[in-house]
């Protein structure tokens, strides 16, 4: 066993002992919410009916998906501490754990739901429902957690370049920690906007390691925009901004067809979510991180300017308050 393997295998084992932490938790909660949810049914006089099936069967899901939630944060959390960047190799083993942690629950969730219908008359006729929608909602926590763990490793990619860039410019950690203390004051004085505030715009983003990280890497796209490295600053804020409309579609229960920052857009202005000038200003931002990207970096009228950089600063604010 490598080096690498062998930290991994500590990273993994000290996740685990915290998702027990998390699962005993969310399984005192479900065990003490069923009864509940079947007790008002009961009062109802609809205690056999198929909207009491699927309200137990959607309460188990919440649970699976906090379940694997907690699995993926905790597992790249602790990742993150011992690598320098989360790359295709152990995203994929992170989720490959998570996946594993799905089949297994939705397993144990299909006899569960088979043994709770068994209690109804004609028990049949609500099996094969609930069997196929187990299924389906198998499937999707599959590719939501796919999404999930790709947005980490990308997370983790912009993180690795912000620390080359810093690296290059001979700015040392204790620097970087210093001029952080002061960074949020600075933005403020430029943009106008406090951290509390841009806090407040982004409320709909629950997870406090995802708010950690949107917080950090808005911080390093102004620090790189402000020493003139305009294009891993473009690049940084697009990844920004691209994550923050995902989360947001997701915040207001609509699912894009396909996972990236085009389609998001597009998402945005057919819904009427954002105004139209704000979703114009995320179109431009996109485009300008495809242009700087090295293999589309072709002559010299596509090199990004400070400017055009600190308007991409701006961008990630400017949006964040149509939200």
């Amino acid at each position: 066993m490598t080096d690498i393997e062998l930290k991994m295998k500590e990273a993994f084992e000290l996740s685990d002992l915290l998702y027990s932490r998390e699962r005993d938790r969310i399984l005192f909660e479900l065990k003490k919410d069923l009864p509940e949810i079947s007790e008002e049914f009961n009062l109802h006089g609809t205690f056999y009916s198929g909207m009491h099936i699927n309200k137990i069967l959607d309460r188990r899901l919440e649970a699976i998906k906090q379940f694997v939630n907690f699995r993926i944060k905790l597992d790249a959390q602790e990742i993150d501490k011992i690598v320098d960047i989360i790359t295709v190799e152990i995203s994929e083993k992170i989720f490959e754990r998570a996946k594993q942690l799905i089949e297994g629950q939705i397993k144990n969730l299909k006899f569960e739901m088979e043994k709770f219908c068994r209690r109804f008359p004609g028990p049949d006729s609500y099996l094969d429902l609930i069997n196929s929608r187990i299924k389906d909602e198998k499937n999707k926590l599959i590719s939501y957690t796919k999404r999930e763990v790709d947005i980490f490793q990308k997370q983790s990619e912009s993180k690795t370049q912000g620390k080359k860039v810093f690296s290059e410019i001979s700015i040392t950690e204790k620097e970087i920690q210093l001029s952080t203390l002061n960074a949020w004051a600075r933005i403020k004085n430029e943009f106008g906007v406090s951290k509390l505030t841009f806090g407040r715009k982004i409320y709909f983003v629950k997870d406090k390691f995802k708010r950690k990280i949107i917080f950090r890497d808005t911080l390093n796209t102004y620090m790189l925009a402000e020493k003139g490295f305009s294009k891993s600053a473009v690049i940084l804020a697009g990844s920004i901004i691209e994550e923050l409309l995902r989360l947001y579609l997701e915040y207001k229960n609509i699912h894009p067809a396909k996972n990236n920052f085009n389609e998001y857009i597009k998402l945005c202005e057919s819904k009427g979510i954002l105004k139209k000038g704000i979703s114009k200003l995320s179109d431009s931002v996109r485009h300008f991180r495809n242009i700087v990207h090295l293999k589309n970096e072709l002559s010299p009228k596509y090199t990004i300017s400070k400017a055009a950089a600190k308007n991409a600063v701006s961008s990630i604010f400017i949006i964040s308050n149509d939200f």
